[in-house]
């Protein structure tokens, strides 16, 4: 037999080249191996790295959405009132509105185009002549025109009336009065009363200018300060701010009783609007003797209950039930009350008939979580177009003469929002802020999907709207009136009046104010 190394192959090589041509490929597929594993390696650590990048950027998404979420809130998308935003902010809201309004179509039918001015039909409200004028007087020409010649005893050609409404230079006038004292035969001595209004003395301001200065205080929202500086420009006079304060406690002390009976009007209302914001007083902490509450912040806060018709305000030293009890009302409703998200608010839910929860906020909380992350959080989007299409909804249907909307078109918006709040839900899910906190995105949503039939009521009950907007206006402008210029003292002082009667008592004792006002 031939031995195998004498052995030809098919491939006409001989065994001992066959044998080296094998160990050359042996040692190139060690070396692809080789190659391989230092790729594999590479590529390790680049996924290595790109989940640290990965982690890194989530983190710093999370951060940026923080810092978003601190540095652009606003009145458009948070529950901070539209007094708090700044001028720039205020500029772009204005701005973004004129550019909506050339975009976005109107709805319904196209509207014709108005001309400038007064509408046909429109009434007017126009300076009409009076057919009786305080005072008449004919003004002549000097000279004339042309020529300069005098035109004393000329003919006269045209004459044209013209009615000027003014008033005449107005200054604090100071009279003097003499209160004589007389005897009787019987012994007894009488001294004249005194006209009416003059409270004090024996030099003191009378009832024209403290209705004046009250007016500017109370009804104008001024502040004590600035009230003192407009009545001193008008007049000419010299008050003081201790007397606006005064004067101020004097009309709150004389409409004492108005406030019960408000309180027992709106008590009687089945659905009354609720707000609370807060305000900013020069001194930020009571008195010495610690009337807030022992361990309790100061901060104050100004609260509304409303009606159509009727408006109660209130102040206290907090925003939690310390205040809130002491006020006596909102543990006594019964009625649906339409406010915002306020856990407060959740107390006296056990004796209501219905909550509704405001669909403004929420808007603006959504509108918020966009902001920060739009492309994340498109749910919150589709969410506001589902709340916008109940309001929509309902306004339809009270259009058409209708009282309510079918079961069907309810549980269609109902199906919509349910779906919108689970999508926000998923995406956010197990998603942390940079502090560890659950992220606001999945907060909002499983709200959203908790409270869906606080949020959804006002489909069901056409008397109940849809925002607390209303009650929202409230405060705002008492906010506007009181932050800055009040002082928590104890004295009672700051009479804040809307519509005329409104009362409001910062008390350092009770650590509240009442503020009641009526149309």
């Amino acid at each position: 037999m031939e031995s195998a190394a004498g052995q030809v192959p098919p491939t006409g090589e001989s065994v001992a080249e066959l044998l080296a041509r094998i160990g050359r490929q042996a040692a190139l597929i060690r070396e692809y191996r080789d190659r391989e594993a230092a790729k594999d390696a590479v590529i390790a650590a680049l996924q290595e790295r790109a989940a640290a990048q990965d982690a890194k950027i989530e983190a710093l998404d999370l951060l940026v959405a923080d810092l978003i979420a601190k540095t652009g809130r606003d009145s458009r998308n948070s529950s901070r009132p539209p007094s708090s935003d700044g001028p720039g902010t205020r500029a772009d809201r204005r701005r973004a509105q004129r550019e909506r309004r050339k975009s976005e179509p109107a709805e319904g039918p196209e509207r014709e185009k108005k001309r400038r001015g007064g509408q046909s039909g429109h009434r007017g409200a126009g300076l009409a002549f009076s057919r009786t004028p305080d005072a008449a007087l004919v003004l002549e020409p000097d000279a004339c025109r042309g020529c300069g010649s005098d035109l004393a005893g000329a003919v006269q050609s045209a004459a044209e009336v013209l009615q000027v409404i003014d008033i005449p230079g107005v200054s604090a006038l100071v009279t003097e009065y003499l209160l004589v004292s007389r005897r009787c035969g019987c012994g007894t001595v009488t001294k004249a009363d005194a006209p009416e209004g003059a409270v004090g003395g024996p030099v003191c301001y009378g009832p024209n200018l403290t209705a004046a200065a009250l007016l500017c205080h109370a009804f104008g929202q001024l502040g004590q300060e600035r009230t003192a500086e407009v009545v001193n420009g008008l007049f000419g006079t010299c008050v003081s701010t201790g007397w606006i304060n005064k004067i101020a406690a004097r009309l709150a002390g004389n409409l004492h009783r108005f406030e019960d009976d408000v309180k027992t009007a709106l008590l009687a209302e089945p659905v009354t609007l609720a707000d609370e914001t807060p305000v900013t007083t020069i001194e930020d902490t009571p008195g010495a003797d610690g009337q807030a509450g022992s361990g309790r912040a100061f901060h104050p806060h100004v609260f509304t209950l409303r009606s159509k018709d009727l408006v109660w305000l209130g102040a206290g030293h907090t925003r939690g039930h310390g205040a809130l009890d002491l006020f006596g009302l909102f543990e006594r409703y019964t009625g649906t009350l339409v406010s915002d998200d306020y856990n407060g608010y959740a107390k006296y839910q056990a004796i209501l008939t219905a909550r509704q929860l405001c669909n403004a906020h929420l808007i603006r909380s959504a509108a918020g979580v966009v902001e920060a992350e739009p492309r994340r959080q498109s749910w919150a989007t589709a969410m506001i177009e589902v709340l916008r299409a109940g309001r929509k909804a309902v306004k339809d249907a009270t259009a058409a003469g209708r009282d309510a909307l079918t079961g069907r078109e309810i549980e269609q918006i109902r199906a919509a929002y349910r779906e919108q709040a689970q999508i926000g839900i998923t995406a956010n899910y197990g998603r942390r802020t940079g502090k560890g906190g659950k992220h606001p995105a999945w907060v909002l949503a499983q709200r959203f999907l908790d409270k869906i039939d606080m949020v959804l009521h006002h489909l069901t009950d056409f008397t109940v709207p849809w925002t607390s907007d209303l009650a929202s206006l409230c405060t705002s402008w008492v906010r506007s009136g009181v932050s800055g210029f009040s002082r928590w003292s104890g004295r009672v002082a700051d009479v804040i009046v809307a519509r005329g009667t409104d009362i409001s008592r910062w008390l350092q004792r009770a650590a509240q104010a009442r503020v009641v006002a009526a149309p």
